[in-house]
């Protein structure tokens, strides 16, 4: 007991000066090194979402940019345009048949475009630059035209600054028009709309659209409390923002200060320029926000710590390192046994009863598991070599039964055709029957492609003998198939069994197609016929010895094989599909 309680305090003495005064040095080390990296990371993560935003918003402008672009592109908006900027179109209606018909086609081809355009386009204005002709023409998703002269539109900036200013599309956060009964603000979208060919002004297109593309560009960005988005026009006004805005940080919005400081803040900006636009995106990130996540990191990370030593210590007053290791190695090779590996063992070194830091436990427990996985080693060789010998003789004796049906069919043929006095044809056929108890007889359980449809081509042949041209046998066989291993007397069942079953006594002629092909990385091996059609509701009621006995084989060869029987268009299938994985290396 007292040399225990020695080796135990050892390993607690050990444990406390190789564990705890390392941490407690890289602890603050760690601290500087985490919170550097922190804000690494947050530049990073903030750089990459002002760059995903920034992108999306010009992604976003640069469609209405091109929606204010669509009077170029239909002559019917422009044609109208232009009439209405000549005063040859009022409130009151059109100067003449030409001009209503104008109207006629800009209202179809701008509902077209309303209803064709993004969900957020709320309505598309023109107000013309002829003063003489102060009227909005307005098109919405719930109006076709809407025509007023109620609002002066010739008084607003962004009217003035049309014709004033060569920017060819100008961009506002602001209320929309009053006959609108829109409660809420709207992105405007305003472009000088020109004659194309005297390039004359004829006044300004408005495409008010909602803000929800916007907001829903900052849904998946994670804010702390006091850090938000701003975006700023050029002359470093915010016109919208999202999140936190300290008023004491305006005025620094575009400044080259990588820092902002206020009375209650200190903030880190980040900005990026939106491409296609005036604006700039700026992002403040609160430093006070920041350290306080890093302080909480730490409070857990430091209780972690704690709770890490104590469990430590312990697990060292109960194990020793060579119980671990002892525990280690017996544990291994429980697990290569589970994975199949039955060489495994425990080495006798290990396990020595007179080492003092090995528990007798560990001992048996590693002397039994060696012998249990030997006695298991032996009980899967004798199981496998049983069950190798069940299948072999199974095997032999499904295809036992197969020779003694076919020879009596053969010879039956042969005594009618002695009956009739036909000595060539019998001859011939005692010669292909030669061929054919060669080919049958053989000790060998599997066959290639090749050699079965031979076999069943001169199977053919002799059963021709006796029905002269009411058969025709037609084969074919691909030539990467030729090759491949299949049962012995796979195919030639299906053949005989589309005579005997699918030749009338009327005199009906039979015709037989044997096919070989690889599909997918499976063989398929088809055997068709136009005889009398089979009858699939007998087929699987009944228990059919014939097609039994080939299924049987099949799955004793593989039992992942099947055969499948249809019947379509009088057209009587069987087809037998075998993987092509594992082939030449069966039972």
């Amino acid at each position: 007991m007292r040399r225990s309680q020695s080796f135990q305090n050892k390993l607690i003495l050990l444990f406390l000066f190789s564990i705890i005064l390392p941490i407690s040095i890289l602890s603050s080390c760690l601290a500087f090194y985490l919170q550097n990296r922190i804000q690494k990371e947050n530049e990073t993560y903030f750089s990459t979402t002002l760059y995903e935003i920034s992108s999306n918003m010009s992604t976003y402008f640069s469609d209405l940019q091109h929606m204010a672009l669509t009077p170029y592109i239909y002559d019917d908006i422009i044609n109208f345009y232009t009439a209405v900027d000549n005063a040859q179109y009022t409130v009151e209606g059109p100067a003449n048949y030409r001009i209503g018909s104008y109207r006629q086609n800009y209202i179809f081809c701008m509902q077209r475009l309303i209803i064709t355009s993004r969900d957020d386009i709320l309505s598309i204005s023109f107000m013309p630059k002829n003063p003489k002709n102060q009227m909005i023409l307005t098109t919405s998703r719930n109006r076709d035209l809407l025509e007023t002269a109620d609002f002066r539109y010739n008084d607003q900036y962004w009217f003035a600054d049309g014709f004033l200013l060569d920017e060819p599309f100008r961009y506002s956060i602001t209320e929309p028009l009053p006959f609108m009964n829109t409660q809420s603000e709207v992105i405007a979208t305003f472009h000088t709309v020109k004659n194309i060919n005297t390039k004359r002004k004829l006044g300004v297109l408005r495409i008010d659209s909602s803000l929800a593309p916007i907001r829903g560009m900052f849904d998946s960005v994670e804010l702390t409390p006091h850090s938000g988005f701003i975006i700023v026009d050029q002359n470093g006004k915010p016109i919208y923002h999202e999140g936190y805005l300290d008023d004491e940080a305006v005025p620094y919005l575009l400044r080259e200060d990588a820092k902002i400081r206020t009375s209650g803040d200190t903030y880190l900006r980040y900005q990026r320029s939106i491409k296609g636009m005036p604006w700039t995106l700026v992002f403040l990130s609160s430093y006070h926000d920041n350290m306080k996540s890093i302080l909480l990191i730490w409070i857990l990370a430091a209780i972690l710590g704690v709770l890490t030593i104590i469990a430590g210590c312990l697990f060292f007053r109960k194990n020793s390192q060579k119980t671990t290791i002892v525990l280690n190695s017996i544990l291994s090779a429980m697990e290569s046994a589970s994975n199949g590996n039955l060489d495994i063992h425990i080495p006798e070194e290990l396990m020595a009863r007179n080492d003092f830091y090995v528990a007798d436990e560990f001992t048996m427990i590693g002397e039994h598991l060696n012998e249990m996985i030997h006695q298991l080693d032996l009980y899967i060789q004798r199981s496998y070599k049983n069950e190798i010998q069940r299948q072999e003789a199974e095997y032999r004796a499904l295809q036992s039964q197969i020779n003694p049906h076919f020879l009596y069919n053969t010879l039956n043929c042969f005594v009618s055709l002695n009956r009739l006095g036909m000595k060539k044809e019998l001859e011939a056929g005692i010669l292909q029957l030669t061929h054919i108890f060669r080919y049958t007889c053989s000790n060998s359980k599997t066959t290639t492609v090749a050699q079965e449809l031979q076999f069943c081509t001169q199977y053919c042949e002799l059963m021709k003998l006796r029905f002269d041209e009411r058969i025709t046998y037609v084969c074919e066989c691909a030539e990467a198939t030729r090759e491949i291993e299949i049962p012995r007397l796979l195919i030639q069942p299906f053949v005989e069994n589309a005579m005997k079953h699918g030749m009338d006594p009327d005199g009906r002629s039979i015709t037989i197609w044997t096919a070989a092909c690889i599909d997918h990385g499976t063989l398929v091996l088809s055997i068709k016929n136009n005889g009398i059609p089979i009858d699939l509701d007998t087929l699987r009621s009944s228990k059919h010895v014939g097609i039994m006995n080939v299924e049987n084989r099949l799955k004793i060869f593989d039992p992942d094989a099947r055969l499948d029987i249809t019947l379509e268009d009088g057209i009587t299938s069987f087809t037998v599909y075998i993987p092509m994985k594992g082939i030449g290396t069966r039972i």
